[in-house]
């Protein structure tokens, strides 16, 4: 029994001697195997230079390397953003951050020739691995020049007449007060002792005309309610209805004629500023069988033509962007 004990001791410590080895060189080679699969160290540390922002990026190829370093870069200001203590539109501000991010993606590019640098570039494990870098003073000085041309923009409503917007002009400075808000917000991380001209006087006029602008609607003739509801319903998605003075007007003249077997109703639109100049006209017909099939496609006819103009579409050439 004691012979069997030995040889058992005896065969277990040979095979230890030859396992060793064996176990210390897949030990190795799982360790020389994770480390080769690493990103270069300097992708993973982040320099310290509060000169420059910085963003690094990887991909297939030298060029997807480099553009997703650059929207490393953009996301690097938004991150900024969010933990922010100053940006206090939470109501909007998933959307708002968004835009930040797609502003600073933009301002990006049109200066990549100037303070966009390439400062690494790297080669391993079949990726390329890239890292640019950008002098916050010039991205600030860059942001600023764009900033101030949308304040150029923002000026043209300083000579407002009227009480109230036309529905392309709110749209116009809705617009243009998303961009220079979320622009100012950019800067003011990237250069928090920049000055920079104040928007509060035209985001108070886009809060007088919120949700809605105002307007008046007037009918000729007014003797057919179920058309001047129908049409009422279509503008109450555009603007609010008001006898106010001063403000914009929407005059709309209707005439009913039977065609044969089928009713034709046409509506003469004229939309004016408080001071009766036409800012647009349009006409719109509708024949149908019945005088409520005439009115339902004359809604939405006049619900497309609103929205055309609202948004600039159908040739309508915006006065003030």
């Amino acid at each position: 029994m004691l012979k069997i004990k030995l040889q058992t001791r005896r065969w277990f410590e040979i095979a230890v001697w030859i396992l060793a080895p064996i176990f210390l060189l897949i030990g190795c080679a799982g360790i020389h195997t994770s480390s080769s699969i690493a990103p270069p160290s300097w992708f993973t540390t982040p320099p310290q230079d509060t000169r420059f922002l910085y963003g690094n990026g990887s991909g297939k190829t030298l060029e997807e390397s480099k553009q997703n370093a650059i929207n490393d870069l953009a996301l690097s200001v938004r991150v900024r953003i969010d933990s922010n203590t100053f940006v206090t539109n939470t109501q909007e501000n998933d959307n708002q951050n968004s835009n930040i991010s797609q502003n600073i993606r933009l301002s990006l590019k049109d200066i990549s020739l100037e303070g966009l640098e390439f400062s690494r570039a790297d080669y391993k494990n079949s990726q390329y691995y890239s890292q640019v870098k950008v002098p916050k003073n010039e991205l600030a000085k860059t942001l600023k020049n764009q900033y101030n041309i949308l304040l150029s923009k923002l000026r043209s409503f300083d000579a407002q007449v009227c009480k109230t917007l036309s529905i392309l002009d709110k749209k116009i400075l809705s617009n243009l007060l998303e961009e220079a808000n979320s622009l100012r917000e950019t800067i003011y991380i990237i250069a928090p002792s920049l000055s920079l001209a104040s928007l509060v006087k035209y985001n108070d006029i886009l809060e007088k005309n919120s949700p809605l602008p105002k307007a008046r609607l007037i009918f000729y003739p007014q003797n057919d309610e179920d058309i001047i509801n129908a049409i009422s319903s279509e503008y109450a998605k555009f603007l609010k209805n008001t006898n106010e003075e001063g403000t914009q007007i929407a005059q709309n003249k209707i005439s009913i004629d039977r065609v044969k077997n089928k009713i034709r109703i046409s509506l003469q639109v004229d939309l004016k500023d408080c001071q009766n100049k036409i800012l647009f006209s349009f006409q719109i017909d509708s024949t149908q069988d019945t005088k409520e099939d005439a009115i339902a496609r004359l809604k939405v006819q006049l619900y497309k033509k609103l929205a055309d103009y609202a948004s600039g579409d159908k040739n309508i050439i915006p006065k003030l962007y």
